[in-house]
């Protein structure tokens, strides 16, 4: 009976610590990058009452082992680390990841701490952080907009309001179409912005003017009374430019800035077709004017956008990404958060997507993977198996009580 006892309360707390893990499931349904939890159960201590014995064995027959068991116990409370659903937030700097992974941030004291939530934040410092922890998201800052993910991970931080320098402009690539049906001394203009080593614009008129060879025009480029051109020859056939694909020009400044400035306008993109109301137009350039940083935002596969005040768009960063010899084995520590533990093997933080890391998406959150309708159906065969494992603890107790009351003469 005191075996009885004990398999009916070894029940009860078994299905308890299940009726808590289930819970605690239920509670976080709605958190961001919720892993659910697993029991197993497992059967507790054998008494073994008698040995099994082989065919043959003193003339009889074989015999199976006769055990009686001591009830169950918890095997293990398992982290379920399967995806969760995707929801977009619009919000620039949340980012979830699809596929294996997690964030890393820094636990303040050198090491690592990990999470799959990815609603960040900018703090006061201007540095991305974890809005549930305010842990420091860690990654890598880009150099001249160039990222090298290899290196050991820092914290990101991004002065906004800070000015960018501007950069001279050395190569405008134009493109579109000149007219076919224009008559000889016609003429259409394209207007192009350019910049000095100071960031200050010059503008730049390309004059295209129509030859008396139906197949020839004349590109002349105008900056501040400085004049350049070249004669240009397409093919009557299809179109395409054939020779004076590019144009020269050399403007000296006297604004303190480099000079001189040194332009060269490739035109070789441009087209002679029978297209009424076409134009020439900037296709791309380098250079830029000075600009404060406005903004930041997190991009698809995890790179940090900065957006400036004249409208460009840089790559600041990337956000750092982990992956894990065995992510069962690492260790909750609540927020959010999980840390290294003795069973989830070696670590490797490297960029989103390689090496079997998972991809960065950008302005969506991860949430959590609990099925709320398994999970009740859980809760109720728990119920059961508590009520079941409370009744054999009162049948045993009522049986110590008939044994009690014997009245042996």
């Amino acid at each position: 009976m005191n075996r009885t006892l004990l398999a009916g309360l070894s029940g009860t707390l078994a299905n308890q610590t299940y009726i808590d893990v289930l819970g605690n499931n239920i509670a976080n349904a709605n958190t961001i990058g919720f892993r659910e939890s697993r029991v197993t159960f497992q059967d507790a201590f054998y008494q073994t009452l008698s040995g099994g014995r082989a065919g043959g064995e003193l003339g009889l027959g074989g015999m199976d082992p006769a055990q009686v068991g001591s009830g169950t116990t918890i095997g293990q409370v398992q982290t379920v680390h399967t995806q969760g659903a995707m929801r977009y937030s619009g919000s620039p700097l949340d980012a979830a990841i699809e596929g294996n992974g997690m964030f890393v941030l820094d636990n303040g004291s050198g090491g690592y701490l990990y999470t799959r939530d990815g609603a960040f934040i900018l703090d006061d410092s201007q540095t991305l952080v974890a809005g549930s922890s305010g842990q420091r998201v860690m990654g890598w800052m880009a150099q001249g907009g160039t990222v090298n993910p290899t290196g050991q991970p820092t914290a990101l931080t991004f002065a906004l309001g800070q000015v960018r320098p501007g950069s001279m402009t050395g190569n405008v690539v134009m493109g579109g179409n000149l007219d076919a049906g224009l008559a000889a001394g016609d003429a259409r203009t394209a207007t192009v912005s350019v910049y000095d080593s100071l960031g200050l614009s010059h503008q730049v008129t390309l004059t295209f003017t129509r030859g008396a060879d139906v197949n020839e025009w004349t590109c002349q480029g105008t900056c501040e009374g400085t004049t350049g051109s070249v004669n240009m020859v397409f093919d009557g056939a299809d179109g395409s430019l054939t020779s004076g694909g590019t144009l020269g020009l050399s403007v000296p400044l006297a604004n303190g800035a480099d000079t001189p400035l040194a332009l060269s306008v490739d035109l070789s993109d441009i087209t002679q077709l029978s297209q009424e109301g076409s134009a020439v137009v900037v296709r791309s350039q380098d250079g830029s004017g000075s600009a404060t940083l406005s903004g930041v935002s997190i991009l698809e596969g995890g790179g940090i956008q900065g957006e400036y005040s004249d409208g460009h768009v840089e790559v600041l960063g990337q956000i750092a990404v982990a992956n894990f010899a065995n992510v069962g084995g690492l260790v909750r520590i609540g927020n959010n958060l999980y840390q290294e533990g003795a069973n989830s093997g070696q670590t490797e933080i490297g960029a989103a997507g390689t090496s079997g890391r998972g991809e960065v998406r950008s302005r969506r959150l991860e949430m959590s993977n609990v099925d709320l309708t398994r999970s009740f159906v859980e809760i109720m065969t728990a119920q059961r198996g508590f009520q079941a494992s409370t009744r054999v603890i009162s049948a045993a107790n009522r049986m110590l009580d008939d044994v009690m009351q014997l009245n042996i003469g």
